[in-house]
């Protein structure tokens, strides 16, 4: 999406001469942009990500307004991982919010969603499905520790499924509070002094270049390494599949999981709903997941909205 006011693009995903960026994760932030326009935590992932990056970086905080050719951009909490957010453009009488990916609920490293009026409203529809409902958040933290607690009791090492940022970070923090020590893959664990600088700390949290994973830890790794060394080496194992699709019974057998939670920093189909009511837009644009089906169902609610991209692929909760 291209932003004329601005001479910006909206999340690209090919090098741009300006970017807005909602957060951090690769299939929103590709490399090679020559500016980038972000909060100051997206930023910092940015940096990290792509250290060879020698763009010219602009940070901007949560409601803060930047003024274009007759228009006014600004960013407001997706509730996503750390520094995500929406993207608010208004001009010429209307308005637009652009979500990125979102998660109306708070979370342990990132405000919940906000939700400003706007005329057009672009969202994400990854779970824009009735059967994606997710249980609270607590409930799903409690189930988290208790599941690595009972690999502890069966000699066992809890090995959670868990997105390399984002999902791993929180995953930490959850366990921290149970007094459950974590051993982090490399790509997690080298995200965590952006953390850290936003004010988070891992006092129970060890790289896994420090040694294997022991009996009474956690291991976290992203979910493509389910079927890799760093987890077929663990001999007595239990498995915990961290994410939105693990609504899915099927993805025991894509993630050889023992435990399943949809835990995820995407909203469920409700919060879909809450978002659009909350937001209260002339007409909504849906896209990734399903897209499709999500806007049918808006539909036959009374609501304006078209998919922008075809629905009912499964999309990568993210990278």
């Amino acid at each position: 999406m291209y932003a004329p006011a601005f001479d910006a693009w909206i999340d690209p995903p090919a090098p741009a001469a300006r970017a807005v960026l909602s957060h951090g994760h690769a299939d929103h932030a590709a490399a090679g942009h020559g500016e980038v326009w972000a909060t100051a935590e997206t930023l910092a992932i940015y940096r990290r990500r792509n250290p060879g990056w020698a763009g010219v970086a602009r940070p901007l905080a949560f409601t803060q307004p930047v003024q274009g050719d007759g228009a006014t951009l600004a960013l407001f909490p997706s509730g996503h991982i750390l520094g995500a957010a929406q993207i608010r453009i208004e001009g010429a009488g209307a308005s637009a919010l652009y979500t990125g990916d979102f998660r109306r609920g708070a979370s342990r490293t990132a405000p919940p969603a906000a939700a400003p009026p706007s005329d057009e409203l672009i969202m994400e529809t990854t779970f824009g499905l009735p059967v994606f409902r997710f249980p609270p958040r607590e409930a799903l933290e409690a189930r988290l520790q208790a599941a690595c607690r009972d690999a502890a009791e069966e000699g066992a090492v809890a090995v959670v499924l868990a997105y390399a940022l984002g999902k791993s970070q929180e995953a930490a923090l959850v366990l921290a509070d149970a007094g459950i020590s974590t051993v982090l893959h490399g790509a997690a664990w080298k995200l965590l002094p952006e953390y850290e600088a936003a004010g988070f700390a891992f006092p129970l949290s060890r790289p896994y270049e420090s040694g294997p994973a022991r009996v009474g830890e956690a291991l976290l790794v992203p979910p493509g390494c389910a079927r890799t060394p760093i987890v077929r080496n663990v001999k007595k194992r239990r498995i915990v599949y961290l994410s939105g699709w693990a609504v899915r019974e099927a993805s025991r057998a894509d993630s050889d999981a023992d435990v399943l939670l949809p835990y995820s920093d995407h909203a469920d189909f409700d919060e879909l709903l809450a978002h659009v009511g909350q937001v209260s837009p002339r007409r909504v644009w849906t896209h990734h997941g399903y897209a499709r089906d999500f806007a049918r169902i808006l539909s036959t609610r009374g609501i304006e909205a078209l998919p922008m991209t075809e629905g009912g692929e499964r999309a990568a909760e993210d990278p």
